[in-house]
């Protein structure tokens, strides 16, 4: 009896990390599309300012419009109406247009297609965390299951190629990226490159997915309190901050999300 309700115990504390991850995501989504609208194109992933993207009749409106769905979409998952579905179509948005209508054409940006790809299969982790159509013929926990794989081996991806930049680019990380207030620059940025290849690797086993996310969205956001948004309060004008205090906030919400599904999963297969 004891055993059980310590199951129970655990698994409640699980599913408490996946309401807040919610709402985190749903606030990075938001201010992501907000972003779209402000820059007057689809930013969200970065995608490159290819030549037949510039030269397509409306792009203002669609940077409006799809801005426009990416804060809706936020709102819908914070107040859990069609949210699954929401949530798919910003996974789809990014995929679509971000990674490979822009990012596959031009070639230029390794690191922003990896993001793109994770924010996309962030979006779809997201979504599988929400219940599916009961009336459906179709298996929601296989689909779930299948959603949440892309999704782990997107973010993979990305932490991994990230990991592996944390040493190639030490130098630009060290001298140009990290604030100056924070000691020892040096190891906190190899550190880190050896946290998000652990990171990385851990997300792609189920027995070590739980721990995986749940570390590396405390790194996360981390960062986001201690690097991005100083560096966002430095320079409100720059472009890059105000994406990576986005992202990385948008990344946090997804990993918590990841965390609670993940920990529920195992206590309760």
């Amino acid at each position: 009896m004891k055993a059980c309700e310590k199951i129970n115990q655990r698994i409640y504390i699980m599913e408490k990390l996946i309401t807040p991850g919610r709402i985190i995501y749903a606030i990075g989504i938001a201010a992501l599309g907000i972003l779209c609208i402000l820059s007057k194109d689809f930013i969200i992933g970065r995608p490159p300012a290819v030549k037949w993207a510039a030269a397509i009749p409306g792009k203002l409106a669609w940077a409006y419009v799809s801005g426009a769905l990416a804060i809706i979409s936020g709102v819908a998952v914070v107040l859990s109406i069609r949210a699954r579905m929401a949530s798919l179509v910003v996974g789809m948005l990014i995929l679509i247009f971000s990674f490979l209508l822009r990012h596959l054409y031009e070639m230029t940006d390794w690191a922003g297609a990896y993001k793109a790809l994770a924010l996309g299969g962030g979006s779809f982790i997201v979504a599988a965390s929400f219940p599916g159509n009961e009336s459906s013929h179709l298996d929601n926990t296989s689909i779930n299951d299948k959603l949440i794989f892309t999704g782990c081996l997107f973010l993979s991806l990305f932490f991994i190629i990230c990991g592996f930049a944390h040493f190639k680019f030490a130098d630009f990380i060290i001298k140009d990226f990290m604030p100056p207030y924070i000691p020892f620059p040096a190891f906190w940025t190899y550190f880190c490159g050896i946290c998000l290849l652990a990171a990385g690797i851990g997300l792609l086993i189920p027995q070590t997915r739980k721990w995986a996310a749940l570390l590396s969205g405390f790194m996360i956001a981390g960062w986001f309190i201690l690097l991005h948004t100083v560096r966002f309060a430095g320079d409100t004008n720059n472009a890059g901050d105000r994406l990576g205090l986005c992202e990385s906030f948008t990344f946090a919400g997804i990993l918590f999300v990841l965390a609670g599904m993940s920990g529920k999963k195992q206590l309760n297969p």
